[in-house]
């Protein structure tokens, strides 16, 4: 006797795999995948845990043609949504995944998954031990007896519970060969059959239990009410049909032996291609299919380690003679400021590199890091150089600190990898290898554990140094090859070089710059804050009535709905009441000790997140702070920053503008200088609707909010108030961020109608842009992505789904993304544009920071002329809109 045989209803898992993992996972291409993800995972867990050598499976599917019940009666199924497009275009890679797998797929035309599956069992059933049916139709489970069982799905796709004989009659009150007779009387509304009208299955589990089958109710149908029986008698005809439609065929030809459904396990090099293909890295590295170098350098023909002055000079030779250069650093510390060139690696041609040490600590041969840094001053500056590498702008900030300036990157695979799939988070060298080589590298982690040293690099074995360090120069050159086809094909070219790769010296400047902050000040604001904090406590004790921890949500849940006896607005996740800042706004009016609650958390909040903790960030070598820029961040393309996020200093309130204050120029005489874009995005939703009412505001200078909202109250502009301003202005930007009434409702604390109302005012005011914005979300609709103007590209999977939530937010970010990418890409133009005035003239001045629609300078006075020239030109005229690019430019003695 064989062994066991598994029969996987691979339709209902494809579906389930599809509507049980976020629709927002896709490949680079912006294809989804996340269907084909639940099932690899499903595949996975299953074979690993379930199955052995020996046994035997089969994994059915639906074809698309129509079969003999389609034929038998119109209405089959007609009840079930389309399959989703996204769902439908992952149909092409199921059968190469589940063969890869080491399972047989079938699939037959004229014939359902359960039809193969009933066939295989009743062929199959006296050659094997068992057979288990993995599927969570219920129809399925009229095979069942003795031998074979069903492994039927609970949640998810990996949570399954056994069905066999007894489990069947637990369930349904009736053995497994009655079920039939079940569901002819009862119907399957999954399925859209009839069975007969008004019988349910409690009364058809009833009339089975009593009479045994159909013809046994029939026989005895006189002993019925006058109410069954005629049910019985009228629903003749659509019972006969559903006695037709529910059997399962168990006589076709699979044109299958048993032999070819052994398992002999996975097959690695089929699955190692499909998972690639994929992008599934996390299964990749899962069952060990990545390629991978020796561990040892002596075992890799093409990894060198250099180790004299004569084979120095024959590769800077080779470097000089090869446009083309992949470089890596390896340094003492991560941060730029502090660290030391430990090595250098470099790699000419795919599978081969050099490593050159300069600062380990060994007695062995290293090469004179200031005579080799002026050799590599020649190349990397030569303009016909072509520098490749990962995350290039740490690279870029070690150079300019030894006063190399090396010319615009050819590739970063790091920015490149951020172009394809903006949404994703993950870009570092080793996940970017095993997504699009399927290759697993020498972790940082792993050398310094196997070496046990902490994070000092300068202690690490030459060889060990060079087989890592190596690795990481050839492995992102081969990944520029293959990310060169994809940034080529998805059209990312110019916002690649023009843009982003343009922007990595920018970035390192303003990096190494720093901003400069008057501690002191700072110093005198926290303590200030701490005497406010102290007294508002003291309010809210007051008016609460005892004294608890206000940083504790569940005695402020306690004190404000138990013993006050708020009504709490929200729930978390959890399922408790919400006390966050949101849920505390809409109680904020009915009890005076919500208010200073939110007090207390802003100045507890700015006290903690900026002036206690920025003094402490201040760099002993040039005693400013230095931030970290991103430019893999956002899915718009803006920047972000981190260590710290100079970024999210708030500028609102007279609180916020106090610390802005606390940004002044290091040097006697100098000044700060901001300039702002003015309603940078109004002015681009302006230009790319081409609507003539903004249009005609922007070129004439007309206030764009007032004009709002004379148009929403219906009154002139010269009537509208503050308050009515600031609706307008709300309404403005609440457009741009695809605003839906409920949520302006919310914003606003207005009703949903006024909120509807406002909304349709609006659109009646400015045509165009409502013209704008249903045309981009079609487009986006039918092709899934949405663009800016320079090309940047963003997908929208959330369109793949039919839950209305997901599809708002897809809509939602279809009309932003366009308008705030624009907007960051038009300040990354400014930016490098700003960045290449200064430098070709020698100023003295320079940026010490980027704020999402702000550049801030520190000037010497005789420059501040020259130097809003400068900005003017370079913010201003960066691109040619059909409106102008206003900016406004503020000196100070601080940030203001």
């Amino acid at each position: 006797m064989a062994g066991r045989l598994f029969l996987f209803d691979g339709t209902a898992i494809f579906y389930r795999g599809y509507y049980g993992i976020d629709v927002s996972l896709t490949n680079s291409k912006g294809e989804p995948t996340n269907a084909l993800f639940g099932l690899a995972r499903m595949l996975s867990k299953f074979t690993r845990e379930r199955m052995e050598e020996g046994d035997y499976a089969l994994f059915a599917f639906d074809r698309k043609e129509l079969t003999h019940r389609h034929k038998m009666f119109e209405a089959y199924k007609a009840t079930r949504e389309a399959m989703p497009e996204a769902l439908l275009a992952q149909l092409k890679d199921v059968p190469e995944l589940v063969e890869a797998f080491g399972v047989k797929y079938l699939s037959i035309a004229g014939l359902e998954a359960d039809d193969i599956i009933a066939t295989a069992t009743k062929e199959f059933r006296d050659s094997v031990e068992k057979i288990f049916i993995i599927s969570g139709d219920k129809d399925i489970l009229q095979l069942v007896d003795d031998k074979v069982h069903v492994l039927r799905f609970v949640t998810g796709l990996t949570d399954l519970e056994l069905y066999d004989r007894q489990a069947v009659i637990d369930k349904f009150e009736l053995e497994p060969e009655r079920l039939h007779s079940l569901l002819t009387l009862a119907g399957d509304q999954s399925d859209n059959i009839p069975g007969i009208p008004g019988i349910g299955v409690k009364t058809a589990q009833k009339l089975l239990k009593e009479y045994g089958d159909i013809e046994g109710i029939y026989e005895n149908i006189r002993q019925l009410s006058q109410s069954l029986k005629q049910k019985l008698i009228d629903g003749k005809r659509s019972m006969e049909l559903s006695r037709e439609l529910v059997k399962l065929i168990t006589d076709e030809n699979l044109d299958l032996t048993l032999d070819e459904l052994e398992y002999h396990g996975y097959r690695k090099e089929n699955l190692r291609e499909i998972l690639l293909r994929l992008e599934f890295s996390s299964m990749i590295d899962e069952y060990s299919l990545t390629c991978e170098a020796e561990a040892k350098l002596s075992d890799i023909d093409g990894y060198t380690l250099i180790t004299s002055d004569e084979e120095l000079r024959n590769l800077l030779e080779k470097v000089r003679s090869n446009p083309v250069v992949s470089l890596d650093l390896e340094t003492s510390s991560l941060d730029p400021l502090s660290a030391r060139i430990v090595g250098v690696s470099i790699s000419l041609e795919e599978k081969s590199g050099y490593y050159i040490p300069v600062g380990h600590e060994t007695q062995r041969w290293q090469a004179d890091c200031r005579w080799l840094l002026s050799q590599l001053r020649e190349i990397l500056e030569n303009p016909g150089t072509r520098i490749i590498g990962q995350n290039l702008k740490f690279d870029y900030s070690i150079l300019n600190l030894n006063d190399i300036h090396p010319v615009i990157p050819e590739f970063d695979t790091m920015i490149a990898a951020y172009l394809l799939s903006p949404d994703s988070r993950r870009f570092n060298l080793d996940e970017l290898a095993l997504k699009f080589l399927g290759y697993k590298t020498v972790t940082f982690e792993d050398l310094m554990k196997r070496n046990q040293l902490g994070d000092d690099f300068t202690k690490v074995p030459l060889e060990e140094a060079a087989r890592y360090s190596v690795e990481d120069a050839d492995i992102a050159l081969q990944l520029s090859t293959v990310l060169r086809k994809k940034i080529y094909e998805q059209k990312l070219e110019k916002v690649f070089k023009e843009i982003e790769l343009s922007l990595i010296p920018v970035l390192s400047d303003l990096e190494l710059k720093g901003v400069y902050f008057d501690i002191q000040s700072l110093e005198r604001l926290s303590s200030d804050y701490g005497k406010k904090i102290d007294f508002i406590l003291g309010e809210l004790f007051e008016l609460t009535g005892e004294q608890f921890n206000p940083n504790s949500p569940a005695q402020v849940g306690r004190v404000l709905f138990d013993k006050l006896g708020l009504a709490p607005s929200r729930k978390t996740r959890g399922g408790s009441f919400s006390t966050s800042a949101d849920a505390l706004e809409e109680l904020s009016g009915e009890h005076p000790a919500v208010q200073k609650l939110l007090d207390y958390r802003k100045y507890q909040k700015l006290k903690s997140t900026y002036l206690d903790a920025l003094p402490t960030l201040v760099n002993p070598i040039t005693g400013r702070i230095h931030t970290s820029y991103h430019q893999t961040g956002t899915g718009t393309g803006r920047l972000s920053s981190s260590n710290p996020n100079l970024q999210n200093l708030p500028i609102k309130d007279e609180e916020g503008k106090e610390i802005r204050k606390c940004v002044v120029p290091q040097k006697d005489g100098w000044k700060i200088v901001s300039a702002d874009y003015s309603q940078i995005e109004l002015r681009i939703l302006a230009h790319l609707s081409g609507d003539r009412e903004l249009l005609e505001a922007f070129r004439t200078g007309r206030d764009v909010h007032s004009l709002t909202a004379s148009r929403l109250y219906g009154i002139p502009e010269e009537e509208v108030d503050e308050d009515q301003r600031r609706v307008g202005k709300m309404i403005n930007f609440s457009i741009i961020y695809g605003v839906s009434p409920y949520g302006l409702a919310n914003r606003l604390k207005i009703k949903l109608s006024q909120a509807e109302e406002m909304i349709s005012n609006y659109f009646k005011a400015y045509p165009e842009v409502r013209t704008f914005i249903s045309s981009t979300i079609t487009g986006a609709k039918e092709t899934g992505v949405v663009r800016t103007m320079f090309g940047r590209k963003r997908d929208i999977p959330q369109f793949k789904t039919r839950n209305r939530n997901i599809i708002q937010e897809g809509e939602r970010i279809a009309i932003n993304t366009p308008i705030q990418g624009t907007a960051a890409d038009i300040m990354k133009l400014a930016m490098i544009k700003v960045h290449d005035l200064l430098k070709s003239e020698r100023m003295k001045s320079y940026a010490i920071l980027q704020v999402h629609d702000e550049l801030v300078f520190e000037a010497p006075e005789e420059e501040l002329s020259r130097l809003k020239e400068i900005v003017e030109e370079g913010m201003s005229r960066v691109v040619m809109l059909d409106i102008p690019l206003d900016i406004e430019i503020s000196t100070g003695d601080y940030w203001c």
